[in-house]
């Protein structure tokens, strides 16, 4: 995290024409893969950074799982096995934030994979 920081930045330290590189670049880190032991891809680490110029808004953090589950993040054992399978919410899905990014770049995607569209929680 140091180091993707760090990169962060680099890019908000760069001039582009008066505005920071960072608002111009739109950065997505994280893992395909939320639970290695079970090979689940619900519940993913993402992280979202620049794109203010693009139209990405930083809403903070963006938790699909909340709303489903009965503790804060005190997760009984059972709870926290329900997240490494199926999504809680059917309409969280990676494609849709890549279809926002495809969208924030002008390509005319309307769908990528399967993705329901875009993810209003970040999008202008």
């Amino acid at each position: 995290m140091e180091q993707f920081a760090g990169f962060l930045d680099e890019l908000r330290a760069v001039d582009d024409g008066g505005t920071p590189l960072l608002d111009r670049t739109m950065i997505l880190f994280g893992s395909g893969m939320s639970y290695g032991h079970s090979h689940s891809n619900s519940n993913l680490p993402i992280l979202m950074a620049g794109g203010a110029d693009l139209g990405l808004k930083h809403a903070g953090h963006v938790d699909y799982n909340r709303p489903h589950l009965k503790e804060d993040y005190t997760l009984s054992y059972d709870e926290w096995r329900s997240l490494c399978g199926k999504p809680k919410d059917p309409k969280a899905r990676l494609s849709n934030v890549l279809v926002t990014m495809l969208q924030k770049m002008e390509v005319p995607a309307e769908t990528f994979f399967d993705s329901l569209g875009p993810v209003s929680e970040i999008s202008e």
